[in-house]
């Protein structure tokens, strides 16, 4: 085992390949999910980094052996900013961009031989991205978030009666907009609470006839 372990210290190949696994396992979890960045993304990301690790220790030897791998972080920072996307309702790709950063962390941990850290960083990510996706579900059943956008007729229907439905619903809101369009009243609500009772409250919204409009933004920045 010693020396099997020295062999792998010793050849560069050898890492590389152990870099590619690593990141070919790192990325199957966004592969599935289907993210913008995959399988292919978080390989390449920990081969290079364990490259750059590699020609890094090597070429500054002994006096700057950081000097090219400092600059990693640098690079793997655009390419985080780049999966990040700003959509009307929600902001999406940040747990992948964190991904990369992982990926990259694992590659660097690679070329320079540090094998445990490696593969406790690659079992903490696996984790995370799996374990707690669990627990996030189960959170945001108890407590979700909806921005409501509800436009009504203010004569029919004065802004004091729907607080009181809120409260009746026991949930959580926070007035964030009003505007008047003529006798139409447009208000917006961030709202939260328990699924159950969110839905009750759309339910209501649906069939209360002097609700004009409402938008519900579900998962809302």
């Amino acid at each position: 085992m010693k020396h099997l372990m020295q062999i792998i210290q010793e050849d560069q190949l050898l890492k590389v390949l152990i870099a590619l696994l690593m990141g070919a396992i790192l990325g199957l979890e966004r592969e599935y999910k289907r993210k913008a960045a995959g399988m292919r993304t978080m390989t390449l990301i920990c081969v290079s980094c364990t490259v750059f690790t590699i020609l890094s220790a090597e070429m500054g030897y002994p006096a700057s052996a950081d000097r090219i791998a400092s600059n990693i972080l640098t690079g793997v920072g655009f390419i985080g900013a780049g999966v990040i996307f700003k959509g009307d309702y929600a902001i999406d790709g940040i747990t992948t961009a964190a991904t990369i950063w992982v990926a990259a962390a694992i590659g660097m941990a690679v070329g320079m031989s540090q094998y445990l850290l490696a593969g406790s960083t690659l079992v903490a990510g696996i984790v995370v991205l799996i374990g707690m996706e669990y627990l996030e579900f189960r959170v945001a059943i108890i407590n979700d978030k909806k921005l409501y956008t509800i436009f009504y007729y203010e004569e029919k229907f004065p802004q004091d009666d729907l607080e009181t439905v809120l409260q009746q619903y026991k949930l959580k809101y926070k007035r964030m907009l009003i505007m008047r369009k003529e006798d139409i009243i447009e208000v917006n609500y961030a709202v939260r609470g328990h699924r159950d009772q969110l839905r009750q409250l759309d339910s209501y919204l649906l069939q209360n006839k002097n609700i004009f409009e409402y938008k519900v933004q579900t998962n809302p920045i």
